[in-house]
């Protein structure tokens, strides 16, 4: 998460600006440009891997950076961590890059970055924008939230007109159904293959999928026989390959509002862990007379 926060740090710097992660304790539209950093954690790493990144948390803090991010880890599939910041704009953006050359930054990262390689194999990132017509419902606290049902589309080129018609019929159903749930809409410009669709959609906790199993049916007599036909006809017309992802928060290897905290402070700043203490050494036994 090394690029986010150098670029996170730079709002701070250049523009003393608001915070760039723009959910708070109210809820808010999506942010306009969301940078995505995916680490692959080697195996039986985890522990030292959060360790390293929750010092790139504290130096955030101790730097009073206003900017914030999200740390998120992978419940299913391959051990990864993903780290999520947003913006208002590509140029915001670009002044967090300028920030990131500055002697003093490299200082205080270099350290960190350099042991990271002990921890992670391999890493990408991902620049997506948000997309409003398509989401349903997006307005949300992520501070509310822990967890993300994390869903990758890779769309069908030449079929643009059909997938708009299946994500019209997707929220007339939903909303018929009065599906209670939030789907946020990114489209990917850089880091992946052309057509990525990525889909958020937050939980409060693992619960809430037990409720939303529970939705298929009225979900499926919303969309009708019809509904049900067409449905099936467009996604085999316009996605090619769907998969998706478990992840959950990590408060540890996240830099929160100051709001996220105040609203749930044992989560999002949860105490260190005492170190265990020392067994008592054996008393020493007497001599035999």
């Amino acid at each position: 998460m090394k690029k986010i926060f150098i670029a996170a740090m730079a709002i701070a710097c250049f523009s003393g600006g608001a915070a760039t992660l723009r959910a708070q304790d109210q809820s808010e539209m999506p942010p306009k440009v969301l940078v995505i950093d995916r680490e692959m954690v080697k195996f039986g790493k985890d522990m030292g891997h959060e360790k390293n990144e929750a010092a790139f948390a504290r130096a955030a803090a101790a730097a009073k950076s206003p900017s914030h991010y999200l740390a998120t880890t992978t419940m299913s599939g391959p051990d990864e961590a993903l780290f999520f910041v947003g913006y208002d704009s590509y140029a915001q953006w670009e002044e967090g890059e300028k920030f990131g050359d500055q002697p003093k930054v490299e200082s205080v990262l270099g350290p960190l970055m350099e042991k990271d390689a002990d921890y992670i194999s391999d890493g990408n990132q991902m620049v997506a924008m948000f997309n409003q017509k398509w989401s349903y419902h997006p307005e949300m606290s992520v501070a509310e939230m822990r967890y993300f049902e994390f869903e990758t589309i890779h769309r069908t080129p030449g079929h643009d007109k059909e997938w708009d018609e299946l994500v019209a019929l997707y929220q007339t159903a939903a909303a018929k159904a009065n599906i209670d749930e939030h789907d946020i809409f990114y489209e990917v410009r850089y880091g992946a293959e052309n057509g990525t669709v990525l889909i958020f959609t937050p939980r409060k906790s693992l619960a809430d999928l037990d409720a939303a199993s529970g939705t298929e049916e009225a979900f499926n007599n919303a969309l009708g026989p019809d509904g049900l036909k067409r449905w099936a006809e467009l996604v085999q017309m316009t996605v090619s390959r769907d998969s998706t992802e478990l992840l959950q928060f990590d408060a540890k290897m996240s830099y929160p509002l100051d709001s996220w905290i105040k609203s749930d402070p044992d989560f999002w700043k949860p105490k260190p862990m005492m170190a265990p203490k020392p067994a008592a050494a054996p008393a020493a036994k007497k001599e035999s007379q």
